[in-house]
């Protein structure tokens, strides 16, 4: 498995508050080869990924007005080189995202229009899964140590001056995001290096204590992200031969599975409001919007 990418053909889905259990029957958006999608900090855009021209650009999406063939797409990257695993800043400024466009995989910045496409790391190892602070003035990235299978956490000024690190041991850490507070940090961690056994941690940022919240031998726990609130963190961990969406408190108390059905269900992301939740989903190469209920939406 290709660390940086873990990219497969994946269902883009939409689950919204207000069933009582388990999924509406699923509804087309768009079209396959769409991944990591995100909010816009208002909540009206997704913005995401796609291969659907054969080759990986950044892309916006309306969803006002949605149809069954999705809403008003905006295409912001165009080049011959991988442009990925996009991410909006809080205050709507920036989206930053990683590009191969100088060998190896590096962050970048841009506007939401796709002009001023910035490069902000110049290293000779992959930089990979880019997620903005709270306050927009930072971001946080997984680093790769070199020469080996391994990630650390890192954190950069948004115009990518000030990189400090923040955590690098024996395993692959990534998919690292800061809570609503700034006092938290989750991610996923290759317990003991192994690829087969993820698990959720989280890292006090005053302290730089690690606090283990999954324990589940051989199975992956993993794509971890925080709701607005900060009261839950949502993540994908393998049932059976498919991932399904998780809640789980960041104390690691109240564990609920959110999704069910077929299909494996990853990259999750809580919208602004606390209501909603996108994420991908692999089935029959479509690309569905569904819906169910979500803990921070109903006050569990």
């Amino acid at each position: 498995m290709n660390v940086q990418c873990r990219i497969v053909t994946l269902a883009f889905c939409l689950l919204t508050a207000g069933a009582a259990h388990g999924e509406q029957a699923p509804r087309k958006l768009t079209h396959p080869r769409f991944s990591y999608p995100t909010w816009s900090p208002d909540g009206s855009r997704i913005l995401y990924e796609s291969s659907v021209t054969g080759n990986w650009e950044i892309y916006i999406m309306d969803l006002e007005g949605i149809s069954n063939n999705g809403g008003n797409v905006t295409r912001l990257t165009d080049n011959d080189h991988l442009d990925r695993l996009p991410s909006w800043s809080p205050d709507g400024q920036f989206i930053a995202f990683i590009s191969d466009r100088d060998g190896d995989f590096e962050v970048f910045r841009m506007r939401p229009d796709g002009s001023e496409q910035t490069q902000l790391t110049h290293n000779d190892v992959n930089e990979i899964h880019p997620y903005w602070t709270p306050d927009s003035r930072r971001i946080i990235f997984n680093s790769q140590v070199k020469g080996k299978r391994l990630y650390a956490i890192w954190i950069m000024n948004r115009d990518g001056t000030g990189s400090e690190e923040l955590l690098r041991d024996d395993d692959l850490n990534s998919y690292a995001q800061m809570s609503p507070d700034g006092e938290l940090i989750v991610f996923d961690k290759w317990q003991d290096n192994n690829e087969n056994n993820g698990e959720i941690y989280v890292l006090e940022t005053k302290t730089g204590k690690l606090r283990r919240l999954t324990r589940n031998q051989d199975v992956y726990d993993g794509y971890p992200t925080w709701s607005p609130d900060g009261q839950w963190i949502v993540y994908a961990s393998e049932v059976g031969d498919d991932f399904k969406l998780f809640s789980i408190r960041p104390d690691g108390s109240g564990r609920r599975q959110l999704t069910f059905g077929p299909g494996s269900d990853a990259r999750p992301a809580v919208s602004p409001d606390g209501t909603r939740l996108l994420f991908n989903r692999e089935v029959e190469d479509d690309i569905n919007i569904l819906t169910t209920s979500f803990p921070a939406a109903s006050g569990e």
